[in-house]
């Protein structure tokens, strides 16, 4: 990625996001930078109007909001006045939403058009998955070509990435599963019950996509934690069946994508007094597939930088 752009001037902050500069006398992390930086690009009026709300009502970035700075007010501070603590799901949901929004402007990559599918209720969860994907593409050292979606005379992925060291290209997609309640914790001390994974419909949705480049599919579960290794979690033996019945006839044939990528990040579903949960990711690598990448290890660095979600610096780097 872009390294962190940042100076000193006259007790003031500068910091570099793509063509823009912001400043602060505040700012003593990059935590406490991040903080602000997404109620620029989110709006103060528009996060004072659903804070003005009953807590009910807001949108889920303002209860995240909320959560966070619950979380901090219960934290002593150093000398310094600066707190050291593990997240819990809000903050950790509220800060890496944060990150991302700064990683897409960085790279002169943010669209409006996704800042204004975040702040719809409806469209939330769907538009904070493809910051995710998004993010991860860069993080793995891919540039962003957005496809153009008022092309409707036939589908395609979220976009086209080309490697900056390679020019390996692939096409992406990314899908999110919906569940009732989705953002809303779990008050009950009951555990959470079994869900069905039921993501066939969405797979055979991104397969029938046409792509001339290697394709790599995202898909997050959005489902509660569970503990233990991925392997004996409940959804893992459904989610090999669902990939055996709509990938192909036979192993001979050819898959239709490189990489599927099966996420779960359960912030929304952990409780104010638990650090975050743990995240999932289970990468499904076609043996044969489609169109195969010429440089493969590009496709590997998808998953390490999707592995590294959640590791935000917390430094300014040193000049």
């Amino acid at each position: 990625m872009r390294p962190i752009i940042h100076t000193d001037f006259k007790g003031y902050k500068l910091v570099a996001v793509g063509k823009e500069l912001h400043w602060s006398k505040s700012w003593k992390t990059f935590h406490g930078f991040l903080l602000d930086y997404i109620k620029k690009v989110l709006g103060s009026d528009w996060g004072n109007s659903e804070i003005a709300k009953p807590y009910e009502e807001r949108h889920p970035i303002l209860k995240w909001y909320n959560g966070s700075c619950r979380f901090q007010n219960q934290q002593e501070k150093d000398e310094d006045g600066l707190i050291s603590a593990i997240p819990n799901g809000v903050t950790a949901a509220y800060l890496l939403l944060a990150y991302d929004l700064y990683i897409l402007k960085h790279h002169s990559v943010l669209q409006e058009k996704i800042i204004k599918r975040l702040k719809h209720k409806e469209q939330f969860q769907g538009a904070r998955y493809e910051l995710f994907v998004t993010a991860t593409c860069i993080r793995a050292g891919f540039d962003i070509a957005y496809e153009d979606e008022t092309d409707k005379k036939r589908k395609h992925p979220e976009f086209v990435a080309t490697h900056r060291l390679t020019g390996q290209k692939i096409s992406v997609e990314a899908k999110s599963c919906h569940r009732q309640d989705v953002l809303k914790f779990n008050d009950q001390n009951e555990p959470y019950p079994l869900i069905k994974v039921r993501i066939g419909s969405l797979l055979n949705e991104a397969i029938q996509k046409p792509t001339c480049y290697p394709y790599v599919i995202f898909v997050d579960l959005n489902l509660p934690p569970y503990p233990g290794k991925i392997f004996d979690k409940p959804w893992f033996k459904e989610i090999l069946k669902t990939l055996d019945r709509i990938s192909s006839k036979s192993e001979e044939e050819p898959k239709p994508y490189n990489l599927i990528l099966i996420t779960n990040h359960p912030h929304q579903y952990g409780r104010d007094d638990e650090p975050d949960p743990e995240k999932d990711i289970l990468p499904v690598f076609a043996q044969h597939p489609k169109i195969p990448a010429k440089h493969p290890e590009t496709i590997l660095g998808i998953c390490d930088a999707a592995l590294q979600y959640g590791n935000i610096p917390s430094e300014f780097p040193v000049s």
